[in-house]
């Protein structure tokens, strides 16, 4: 159900607005913002304040209930009633102070009609006589004349012959005066039937006028004007409508009557025509002639397959095809809808450019139409950013109309070397040569004649992202595209450096005519196509090539054209080694079959299977991917490139070793397979930690140490969703003076902060803080500095992490002792553990309790660096 709020009428509130005329009920609807519907029935709806409401309802109403597209369109674009506005602006000049209007010949005169007489020649006076009760007209210097009965045409010619009869020498004009008022009954399917007094001369549309319109269950096309029983005029409103022809809108005579009957065939056409609507329709008028009502055919619509809705007379719907171009014509009764469909929007004779084209768009095709036709020069009818050595041909099979992928190089059709004939309907798509939309736009700079345009595009396409992150934001909802593109358009911290992440291309940040973007739906629609009788064509490309991933696999495959299509070999490609594998059956039984290729010796006769798979191995002891990131107090901090054998020390020698603010005892060295292991262990150790919380053995614990289930699953989710450092602790100094060695590996991350002069206090004290260092100052002092232990603080297990990552026990126990004097230095952590005596001896509360103090110290004291 629907979540609209409605608000009740009250009685005396409905019948005023029941009194309203119709132009009124129109001006105070639209003042509320509801329907002239709303405003007749006894609930209104309520207002909304912001139009998004209206669709968080119908979104967030009834999850069961699908609104169909033809429902929504019904409520976005209701269909009207023709002709039937004709009277809402109700003429506000009524009664008597409509214009004088000069009386037609045939006027009949009435009791209390007036006329001038105007005499000039031997006389010269003028006369304003009147119509008597007796129909008599006693105009001075002439005998009494009988007008009752007579048109004003007859007696003007009565007057004048009595004037020369009776005047010597003396001429007459005669014109009317005021004219009397005339009653009119108007009665059937009017707003306000009744006895009407209404000026002389009025007409008939004039007159309905008066009674406030047509009602929507009345005909506009057979308006009937009677006198003494006998109809005199017909009047047809979309003649005036529709042409301008008023000639049957006739003048009334005192005691006609207008009479509007019911309608007897009304059908609703939409779609493609000019003027969608609800028609009324004559006997004897058929589909084409309500298509010439309606405004004739859209430009876009066809007259073929036109449905028809038809009421059957057992209460049922059923549908009708009418083909017009073949029929001619077609009856339509009453209550039928007829959808005018609209013609496909197939381009015939035509070839359409796709992507980082100059112009894209359709181009015309004729028969021998080549690809150097359309592409003739690489700087005019490419953009700057377009990749020169793949561009593809998508084309429809016209029995199946499957897709299949043509691969051409542009270059190589500029330069005549090779070229390939097009197909009505072929679609060229050309790519770009970057994938980042970043470097695309940079590229673009440089040529502002063509950036403008693309930019402008993207522009575009960011506008109506923004867009709906609005709509989702006002309805409460997060959108799909939030989280992931603010993420990565972030510059990484020093900890997610640390950590070995890179930052990567996002969803929303691939340029506009990438692989990325443009592939995409090409490979959706191979996909469809693949069945038990053949392989979708498609084919993996992976290894030392610019751009891997799944690519088309065109008709005129080869390994370099797929290569190619790849973004070609990086540098550290072996083009001595590259491996197809390929699905293979041998006895009915599924295998993998491996093909080692040399690209220097392939030759033409190698086919490419769909789903292979492409591999390009690197370079035998290819060192360019191992790489260390130096980041902090070194003279040239960034990533250097590293050679077989080399160690930490040469690496900072590279790096023009140490600035004067270099804190040496601090550096934080990472590793990334050290990384790798230490997240696995702290998953295996979380899901050992929820099995022992949920085994029954931890029950009595929990109960006894009063804490919650929910507790200790908060506390084992916070593990869970630790991240790992993967920090080896190292001596700095000693690398420095290569007393200690330390080789190198890939992804491999030295953090060496500035120089820090403080220590910090976390734990079990009254207040956890950083204070400044003091050599004289002892461990108790900087307890005491903390505000003491706390009641269920280990006074025996306090320990330090030093800057470097060591930790080092305060006890003499043999574990990591140290003599006192040396203990605390700039930059270490004193850490005050739980006596987890205090908690029952809670085992899961003692593991749990220490991972996070340990980690969390690690990363506090990462921080503090």
């Amino acid at each position: 159900m629907s979540k609209s709020i409605a608000v009740q009428l009250s009685p005396k509130q409905l019948a005023y607005i029941k009194s309203l005329s119709a132009s009124e009920k129109k001006e105070l609807a639209k003042q509320y913002g509801v329907s002239v519907d709303d405003l007749n029935s006894n609930r209104l709806p309520k207002k909304k304040k912001n139009p998004l409401e209206e669709l968080e309802e119908d979104t967030l109403g009834d999850p069961n209930q699908e609104r169909l597209p033809e429902q929504e369109k019904e409520e976005e674009e209701e269909l009207k009633l023709f002709g039937y506005d004709l009277f809402e602006k109700k003429n506000v000049e009524q009664g008597m102070n409509l214009p004088a209007q000069a009386a037609p010949g045939d006027y009949p005169m009435n009791i209390g009609d007036y006329l001038i007489v105007s005499f000039y020649g031997k006389l010269d006076i003028t006369h304003e006589v009147q119509v008597n009760g007796e129909g008599q007209l006693l105009i001075p210097g002439l005998s009494p004349v009988n007008v009752l009965g007579l048109t004003l045409n007859e007696v003007k010619s009565l007057i004048l012959s009595k004037v020369k009869q009776e005047v010597i020498g003396g001429e007459a004009i005669v014109t009317t005066g005021e004219l009397q008022p005339i009653r009119v009954t108007i009665a059937g399917e009017v707003k306000k039937p009744g006895i009407y007094t209404l000026p002389a001369l009025t007409n008939i549309t004039q007159a309905l006028n008066y009674a406030d319109g047509i009602t929507e269950l009345g005909s506009l096309r057979n308006i009937q004007q009677k006198r003494k029983g006998e109809q005199v005029s017909n009047l047809d409103l979309y003649d005036l409508l529709l042409t301008g022809d008023n000639s049957a809108d006739t003048i009334l005579r005192n005691g006609d009557v207008v009479f509007v009957p019911s309608i007897e065939k009304r059908v609703t056409v939409d779609g493609a025509i000019n003027r969608p609507a609800i028609y009324e329709l004559k006997s004897g008028e058929h589909l084409q002639d309500l298509l010439k009502i309606g405004g004739g055919v859209a430009a876009g619509g066809s007259k073929q397959n036109i449905t028809v809705l038809r009421y059957t007379q057992q209460n049922r719907k059923t549908v009708l095809s009418v083909d017009l171009s073949r029929n001619g014509d077609a009856q339509l009764h009453d209550g039928d809808e007829i959808k005018i469909p609209t013609i496909s929007s197939e381009l015939e004779k035509a070839v359409t450019l796709i992507g980082a084209v100059t112009h894209p768009g359709p181009r015309q095709w004729r028969v021998g139409l080549k690809l150097s036709d359309i592409l003739a020069s690489l700087k005019s009818d490419l953009l700057p950013i377009s990749d020169k050595n793949y561009a593809l041909i998508i084309r429809e099979e016209k029995e199946d109309s499957d897709k299949f992928v043509l691969q051409f190089s542009p270059k190589s059709i500029v330069a005549g070397t090779s070229d390939l004939e097009l197909l009505s309907g072929d679609q060229v798509v050309f790519f770009s040569r970057f994938e980042s939309a970043i470097e695309e736009v940079n590229e673009l700079k440089r040529f502002a004649y063509v950036a403008d345009e693309v930019l402008e595009m993207e522009k575009n396409r960011l506008l109506e992202e923004y867009k709906r992150e609005q709509f989702f934001e006002s309805i409460g909802r997060e959108s799909l595209l939030s989280s992931t593109s603010t993420e990565k358009s972030q510059p990484l911290t020093t900890r997610e450096i640390l950590q070995g992440k890179s930052q990567e291309v996002s969803e929303n940040n691939y340029s506009l005519y990438s692989r990325q973007r443009l592939l995409r739906p090409i490979i959706r629609e191979l996909n469809r196509q693949g069945s038990p009788d053949g392989a979708a064509p498609v084919v993996s490309v992976n290894g030392e090539v610019r751009y891997p991933g799944l690519y088309p696999l065109p008709a005129n495959a080869n390994i370099p054209g797929l290569l190619e299509a790849a973004g070609g070999l990086k540098e550290s490609a072996y083009p001595e080694k590259i491996e197809v594998s390929r699905l293979a059956y041998e006895d009915g039984v599924e295998g993998i079959r491996h093909i080692e290729l040399n690209l220097k010796k392939l030759t033409g006769n190698f086919k490419v299977n769909s789903k292979d798979v492409i591999s390009v191995f690197s370079k035998p002891k290819w060192q360019d991917s191992s790489k260390i990131n130096i980041v902090g107090e070194v003279r040239f901090p960034g990533s250097y490139t590293l050679s077989a054998g080399e160690t930490l020390n040469d690496v900072i020698e590279r790096a023009g070793g140490l600035t004067d603010y270099a804190f040496e005892g601090g550096a934080v060295f990472t590793r990334e397979y050290l990384r790798e292991q230490e997240q696995e262990l702290l998953k295996d150790l979380s899901k050992t930690l929820r099995a022992d919380l949920a085994s029954s053995s931890f029950q009595k614990s929990v109960s006894s140490a009063n804490l919650s289930y929910e507790d200790m699953d908060n506390l084992i989710n916070d593990i869970s969703q630790q991240e790992a450092l993967g920090r080896m602790v190292i001596d700095l100094p000693k690398v420095i003076d290569n007393e200690q060695v330390i080789l190198l590996r890939n992804g491999d991350t030295l953090f060496i902060p500035k120089k820090v002069d403080t220590v910090s206090v976390v734990g079990e004290v009254n207040v956890s803080t950083s204070m400044q260092y003091d050599p004289t100052m002892t461990l108790e002092d900087y307890l005491n500095s903390s505000g003491g232990l706390k009641q269920k603080a280990d006074a025996d297990s306090i320990y330090i992490i030093k800057a470097n990552g060591m930790v080092e026990k305060t006890s003499g126990s043999s574990w990591f002792a140290v003599s006192a004097e040396n203990q605390i230095k700039p930059g270490d952590t004193i850490v005050v553990p739980l006596d987890y005596e205090h908690v029952d001896n809670l085992t899961l509360w003692s593991k749990a309790t220490q991972i996070l103090y340990q980690m969390g110290v690690a990363v506090a004291a990462l921080n503090a660096l």
